[in-house]
This record gives structure tokens, sequence and C-alpha cells, in this order.
């Protein structure tokens, strides 16, 4: 289905529901509201940059849409994309700066006792913005996270490398060829940070913050983690910027397992109701959620082979970002089957 079909259905079902053409209705309003933010905060997703799709997210909207031929099913996936949530680049800066100033921050003011009645305004401000500057090890768990921009927006300098903390533990426990140096190399690295460790010494990193953008069930971040605790014998803060209710448990049952080694602060949690398929847990939802949730099924064999109808492990987020959209969301958003069949809202670009 092309834009301009779209437009002209959307003015039908109006025109059915009020028989008036000049009234702006129902799917009239959610397409103009879809407009709108496709003008001016969707404008860029990555994935959709490749020449195998269109740029355009109100062209893509269409084609999607024009997956189903049932209109019922066309006008569902109308509404349902208003509910779709888009973290546009700039939504990631505030994201970012967020993560610093309001779970980076305490955590480290917690680290070194610091407190507004002993320490004074200005004296406990000097004192983190020390701590955080010089004594703070920031490092993504994979390279999904983008360090370099949180460094950036956050104006964190002084330390040359931030490594994925998911390859340093593949290589630490690799099953064939493990590395048992790596965790002494990176202790060492920590006592001085320097990038001429043999001429200057640079400030000793005491603790570690390991980031990640999205986290749905925790299974990609937990053995990094865990060898980041296990083996630097700092203590560790993980900052998921948006953590899903099965990552929650995992997480939160990891920081008990490490008695006050380990902190987990998320910057967004989302909630039960705010998932589709059995992660939802009965609990109430959007309006749409059973219509949708069956029609997820339905569509399945089209747009989900071999994968969870609801996402990585039924997960069921309706969640895409700037640079690409997670395997924890419904895959009618996401995937184009090898074999065709389906077009995608946001084209999934897939790590393996």
């Amino acid at each position: 289905m092309t834009l301009d079909e779209l437009r002209d259905k959307v003015r039908k079902w109006d025109f059915q529901s009020t028989g008036s053409a000049d009234y702006t209705a129902h799917y009239s309003t959610i397409l103009d509201q879809l407009d709108y933010h496709a003008v001016r905060d969707w404008r860029v997703y990555l994935p959709a940059e490749h020449p195998d799709f269109h740029s355009n997210y109100m062209e893509r909207l269409a084609a999607w849409i024009g997956n189903l031929t049932d209109e019922a099913e066309q006008k569902l996936f109308l509404e349902y994309a208003l509910y779709i949530s888009f973290f546009s680049h700039d939504d990631f800066v505030a994201l970012y700066r967020t993560a610093l100033d309001r779970e980076i921050k305490r955590w480290v003011a917690i680290q070194v006792g610091a407190r507004l009645e002993s320490h004074g305004g200005q004296a406990l401000h000097e004192l983190v913005h020390r701590e955080i500057h010089n004594h703070t090890w920031f490092c993504p768990v994979t390279d999904s996270m983008d360090i370099n921009e949180f460094h950036k927006v956050n104006h964190l300098a002084g330390v040359a490398h931030r490594p994925c903390f998911a390859s340093v533990q593949m290589e630490a426990e690799h099953p064939i060829n493990p590395n048992s140096q790596i965790a002494d190399d990176w202790t060492r690295y920590m006592t001085n940070p320097s990038s001429q460790p043999l001429h200057y010494a640079s400030p000793s990193l005491k603790r570690l913050v390991l980031l990640e953008d999205i986290v749905g069930s925790g299974t990609q971040c937990l053995n990094a983690i865990r060898w980041a605790v296990a083996n630097l014998d700092k203590p560790v803060l993980f900052v998921p910027l948006i953590l899903c209710p099965n990552g929650v448990e995992a997480l939160r049952a990891e920081e008990r397992r490490w008695s006050g080694r380990l902190s987990v602060r998320p910057v967004i949690e989302l909630r039960r109701n705010d998932l589709l398929g059995p992660e939802r847990q009965g609990q109430q939802g959007w309006p749409i959620a059973d219509k949708v949730e069956d029609l997820a099924q339905r569509c399945a064999s089209r747009s989900s082979v071999n994968m969870d109808t609801f996402g990585y492990k039924n997960t069921g987020c309706s969640l895409a970002t700037f640079s690409n959209t997670p395997d924890n969301t419904l895959p009618i958003i996401h995937n184009k089957p090898s074999g065709g069949g389906w077009e995608p809202l946001f084209p999934r670009v897939y790590r393996d």
C-alpha cells in the first residue's frame, strides 16, 4: 500500500463512521499525529537509511499496514502504531544526562559517604564531581550502548579505554581458549589508566559503571556483570537506560546475590501493562492490547518465522530507537523474513 492509498482509506473510514467528509474523525486524527511525529521526532531511523527500505516513516507505515487485507485489521494496525514508543537521538541524549545526574551521582555520593549536612552544598558537589571525573570508569556492556556519545554529552574525559564488558567476559571465559590473565590486566589498568603508563600516572579508578541501552530479560548482560563484580574487586553500578520487567526481576536477584558489591539503577523501568503477550500477565494494558495480541498471533506465520511471536523470550515490547529496534519488540514491527511476505515498520538489523 502506498501512502496516498492509505490517506484515501483513512478518509473513507472516517466518512463511513461520521457520514461527513468534512469531519476530522478518529483515523484522520491518528494519521495526523503520526505524521506530526514523523516529521519532527522520527525523521532518522538508521536501519531504514539502507536502500532496501524507505527512509520516510509514513511510507513505511503505509507498506506495513498494507501487509493486511482485512480493513478492520488495517485500522487496528493504524491505532497500534500510535502506541509504539520511538526513542529519538534527542531522547537518548536526555537519557544519558539523566543517567549521570540522577542515578550515577547519587550512587557515587553513597560510595564516598558524601552527605549534605556534613559537607555542605558546594563541598559535596565538588567531591562528587571529582570522584566521577577522576575515579569512575564508564563502560558499555555491549556495543549497542554508544559509550562515546555518553562521554561527550556528559563531558567525561581522562580514560582512554572503554571496553565492552560482554566481549571482555567472553574472552576471559571462552569455552575453548579462555584468557585467565585478562582480569589482572584490567585491574592493573584501573590502578593507572594513563594512555602512557610508562611515563605518566593517572588517578586510579575506584569503581565501575556499566551501561546498556535497552535490557529485556537481562540474558545478554548478566554474565558480563557477574564477571566484572567477581573479578575486578571494585563496586559496580549497572545502569540500563530502559529496563523491562523480566530484567528487573533478574537484576534485583543479582543485586541481592552480591550483598552491596553490585547496584542496579535503571533510568526508565517499564511496567507489565506496557507489554503485550504472556509477559503482561493479565494486567490491564492499553485499550487495544487484547486485539493486538490476537492479531500478532494470527500474523506470526508471515512476520515471525522461527521467532517468538512477542519478541525474544516473548518479552512483548513495542518500542524502537533511532539506531535499531530491539529483538524484545514484537516481530510484526521489525522483522522482514528472508522469504518476503512482510514489510516491517522499523526494519531491524540483527547481530547474528
